[in-house]
């Protein structure tokens, strides 16, 4: 029997249904048995630090970040991510490492990334297989995010590789006198390869240590992290030699053998206790190196000496510091106050309750980078004309023309197109010069006055068409967003990322993603290693108590402009300096610093009548640069500042360039020694900003106006006001100025009874002869305790200054 037509039917469309339901069966077992390989590929261990353990990220500095992945699954390459919240956009930031990962491997990945809190909202860890920018986000088994809490900016950070844990905690004593500082006790393979990557220390202390099991890259990151600003100090006794054997061309001394002693009374002098040797206690002998400097010294043997090293110091201690009796000295906070008073002055600087001058930095550098000279909007004449020559054609021009041509019913089409053909034709006019990509970078280049300096920079990069685009910039920098305030712990991340960092041997990559029409991305950029653009070399031909008088010479690589010198707490124009050449310069002339920093509008002054701002740039990099280098007290040290400008290009990874114009602000410190060639000392009251030390006030609060002014609250702190390191320097004369407060009580260190003494202050007075010498401490400072029991109390600061000569 056949089968009729209506089953052949029914087969076949059973069998194909079927045939269907096999293949979307098979389809289903593919997947989850591929999604059961890609598990069993995926599974990656991950433990994760953040600085060096605790909580010890600082505020506004670079901060290593550790991750160790351990893959259980199978080969695996791809990129880890660090995604960070943007406090200042509503997109967030990435930095990348592309990693290879074979099977049953183990990987330790460093990156460096911006230091701030960090919470599990905004940040995140992620992995993704071949590529983030392509690949599929794997799953990660561990903590997948940072976190920790930050320091505040003004927080002496130490790091100590010693062979006993406790070694210099007694730093930790300091905070009981208004400093804040913090102690981490490092393991060897703590340290970084990267300088950058010990940017959040202050101080690394090296004692009884054997440095020898460091490796050539952790020293070589150790000996630029000091150079570009950090105080090496280096220490151990009979310890020494292995401390310092990797560091040997740096230290400020010649290790010589051992001695004991039974005393030591110029360390007991200055820590103010009384210090009882049960026993000889060994000392290092050591003879000081060419430039270096003893700072203390029992007789003719160093017990503490510096020398400088690029921007930053090698400090020499001759003994152990975690050996008895001195690691328990109760003199101690008031021994290493002094010891590390220039690293404490620094963080103070960045104190937070301090008065700051003129607008916020980041915001001057913020408005600086979005200013293109050549991006600037049509005229408003030349749109004035527009709009009145099209009203003129819409309106009667265009009904009469109707009109007689008895065509008015063409207005509806007429009028719509001419608005179209205007708008059309006012966007290419106002478009004309906004169709190119470009960019511009604004610097910081502070030389070290031995050929070489540390580079900071900011750059804009201006997109016309918006979209993506990847830069490549040779010599490794750092690179972030341009942070205007820290990332905060309750800040939430985005779902998109408009910046992404990843490093390559020898390049950073930058990629720019989704970014909107004509708009202009900013970015921050640290160098790793110092630039080499040469010196500025000055002489001081004539020194008194009113100003100075000399000459700079540019021995730099490139001409300067705009230069000048910051000397006495004024600001001196010299002009322009070509390559090789010298200026003279007289502070008489100067624009005196007074109510706040007005130095950057007075030397670079506000465009009149609403023409075009030239000067911005120039004024937003000096007034930042001048709050950064402002100190706790609100003077600024002796400088010498220039300008060079230049073009050059970045790199795009597509092929091709941007072209770039580079505007870089040259600085250098000057030091002085105060001597006249006849051989005497004037220190002038501008040159003697107190430090505050033993800050014991409810509130303090610093403005420089004719000399800094303190608004204080109820309590008391010390003045500490530091005189240059002279050798043979003896003093005949001081002399003080200051607003009498009757609300305010002052008292003076004698060093001779070991007491404060009060005095009364005058509007004039002076101390000559032996009168003056108990108030020299060691020759080397003068201490005023100021107190007030009054709350909101303005109280001036007394200007000091002095006259004496060189023993010869």
């Amino acid at each position: 029997m056949k089968p009729s037509f209506l089953n052949k039917c029914t087969f076949r469309l059973t069998c194909l249904i079927g045939s269907i339901l096999l293949v979307l069966w098979m389809q289903c077992c593919g997947l989850f048995l591929g999604t059961a390989r890609a598990d069993e590929a995926a599974l990656i261990e991950i433990e994760s630090q953040i600085g060096f353990g605790a909580s010890n990220v600082k505020q506004g500095r670079w901060t290593p970040v550790t991750m160790t992945l351990r893959n259980q699954g199978a080969d695996l390459s791809g990129d880890l991510v660090i995604q960070v919240a943007n406090p200042n956009r509503n997109k967030d930031f990435n930095y990348v490492q592309h990693v290879e990962l074979p099977k049953g491997s183990t990987k330790v990945v460093t990156m460096l990334i911006p230091g701030n809190g960090y919470t599990k909202s905004n940040n995140t860890i992620a992995f993704y297989e071949k590529s983030q920018k392509n690949g599929k986000k794997i799953t990660l088994a561990g903590n997948t995010y940072l976190e920790a809490f930050s320091l505040p900016k003004e927080t002496l950070q130490v790091g100590v590789l010693a062979r006993d844990v406790d070694t210099l905690n007694f730093l930790t004593l300091l905070n009981q006198s208004g400093n804040k500082v913090n102690v981490l006790h490092l393991k060897q393979e703590d340290i970084p390869k990267e300088s950058l990557g010990l940017d959040s220390l202050d101080v690394l202390a090296i004692n009884d240590f054997a440095a020898d099991t460091l490796t050539s890259e952790q020293v070589q990151a150790i000996g630029l992290w000091t150079q570009r600003g950090g105080t090496l100090l280096l220490a151990g006794g009979a310890g020494y030699p292995k401390s310092a054997a990797p560091f040997a061309k740096a230290s400020p001394v010649t290790y010589e053998g051992t001695t004991e002693l039974n005393e030591l009374p110029t360390v007991e002098k200055i820590g103010e206790k009384e210090l009882v040797f049960p026993q000889p206690f060994t000392l290092s002998q050591a003879k000081l190196t060419g430039g270096a400097e003893s700072i203390l010294s029992e007789g003719t043997l160093p017990v503490i000496a510096r020398s400088v090293y690029g921007s930053g110091f090698v400090t020499y201690a001759a003994y152990d510091l975690s050996l008895n009796p001195l690691a328990s000295w109760n003199g101690n906070p008031r021994l290493w106050e002094q010891i590390l008073s220039g690293p404490i002055e620094a963080a103070h600087a960045f104190n937070l309750n301090q008065m700051k001058f003129g607008n916020d930095p980041m915001w001057e550098m913020e408005r600086a980078l979005e200013f293109f000279p050549s991006l600037q909007p049509p005229k408003l004449p030349m749109l004035a004309l527009v709009l009145l020559l099209y009203a003129i054609l819409v309106g009667p021009l265009l009904y009469m023309v109707l009109r007689k041509l008895d065509r008015r019913e063409w207005a509806w089409l007429v009028i719509p197109i001419a608005a179209i053909l205007t708008s059309i034709g006012v966007f290419q006019f106002g478009a004309t010069n906004r169709g190119s990509m470009m960019a511009q970078s604004l610097s910081t280049v502070s030389l070290n006055g031995t050929g070489s300096g540390i580079k900071q920079s900011a750059l804009s990069v201006f997109l016309p068409k918006g979209g993506d685009l990847e830069l490549k910039f040779t010599g490794k920098p750092v690179v972030s967003p341009l942070l205007l305030s820290d990332v905060y712990p309750g800040l939430q991340l985005h779902d998109q990322s408009e910046l992404v960092v990843s490093k390559e041997p020898e390049a950073t990559l930058v990629r720019l993603q989704g970014i909107p029409y004509s708009s202009i991305s900013k970015l921050a950029l640290g160098e790793e290693q110092l630039v080499s653009i040469g010196k500025i070399d000055y002489t001081i031909s004539e020194l008194s108590a009113k100003g100075a008088k000399g000459q700079v010479t540019n021995n730099t690589t490139k001409d300067l402009t705009d230069a000048a010198v910051v000397i006495n707490q004024s600001y001196v124009k010299i002009g322009d300096i070509p390559a090789g050449a010298s200026a003279n310069f007289d502070t008489t002339g100067g624009i005196g610093m007074t109510n706040g920093f007005d130095v950057p509008q007075l030397a670079f002054p506000y465009p009149t009548n609403n023409s075009l701002d030239t000067n911005l740039h120039q004024r937003s990099l000096l007034s930042s640069y001048l709050n950064r280098k402002g100190n706790y007290s609100g003077g600024i040290t002796p400088m010498v500042i220039g300008w060079m400008k230049d073009q050059s290009s970045i790199t795009l990874t597509s092929g091709g360039s941007i072209p770039i114009e580079q505007l870089t602000l040259v600085s250098q410190d000057m030091k002085f020694n105060y001597v006249t060639p006849e051989g005497k000392i004037v220190i002038p009251s501008t040159a003697l900003i107190p430090a505050l030390i033993d800050n014991h006030l409810r509130m303090s609060s610093i403005q420089f106006q004719n000399g800094p002014f303190m608004q204080m609250g109820s309590g008391d702190v010390t003045l500490d006001y530091q005189l240059p390191n002279l050798a043979g320097a003896s003093y005949q004369t001081m002399e003080m100025t200051a607003d009498p407060n009757p609300d305010v009580t002052t008292e003076l260190w004698n060093s001779e009874t070991k007491a404060w003494e009060a005095i009364t202050l005058q509007s004039f007075q002076s101390w000559e002869g032996e009168k003056l010498q108990p108030f020299l401490i060691e020759g080397k400072s003068i201490r005023m305790k100021v107190t007030t029991v009054q709350n909101n109390t303005m109280f001036r600061m007394p200007a000091v200054s002095l006259e004496g000569a060189v023993k010869r």
